[in-house]
């Protein structure tokens, strides 16, 4: 891990973010990467990009938003979105955010980098191609249950 992420890591961890980031908290930077959103909108894009495999529930959800506002990650504004004409909170990633998601990025980067090196996990007819594939996954774990 470059010096920078390693600072960026320390940053979090002094800020009470929970270090590995969580998936939901993850997942919810990155979708704050490509631009604001609100709560629902989250939920959505998380449950799209990762082909349902991944939901977040409410409560899950505004925890790790208050966690995140907490620690300086994102910023909340009001405003109207996705044709909405009533005001909503909506959340940005603010610098900081974006170099904890950017650190976080590079260290989930180098453990594929470590595992490509584990023949037994990687097939050498389709270098690249995990052998273990995403199909299985049971429909909810502890943090991504649908909690009201």
């Amino acid at each position: 891990m470059s010096q920078l992420s390693q600072g960026t890591h320390a940053r979090a961890q002094a800020l009470a973010v929970p270090l590995p980031l969580t998936h939901p908290i993850y997942h919810i930077l990155l979708v704050l990467a490509a631009g604001e959103r609100r709560g629902y909108g989250l939920k959505q894009e998380i449950a799209r990009s990762t082909e349902g495999r991944m939901r977040v529930g409410n409560g899950s959800l505004y925890r790790s938003l208050d966690v995140l506002l907490t620690a300086g990650l994102i910023d909340e504004t009001r405003g109207t979105i996705d044709d909405a004409p009533e005001l909503r909170r909506l959340f940005r990633l603010t610098d900081l955010g974006e170099r904890i998601a950017r650190a976080e990025t590079a260290r989930l980067a180098q453990l594929v980098t470590v595992a490509r090196h584990v023949p037994r996990l990687w097939d050498d007819a389709a270098p690249g191609a995990l052998l273990v594939t995403p199909t299985s996954h049971p429909p909810h774990s502890a943090y991504e249950r649908e909690d009201s």
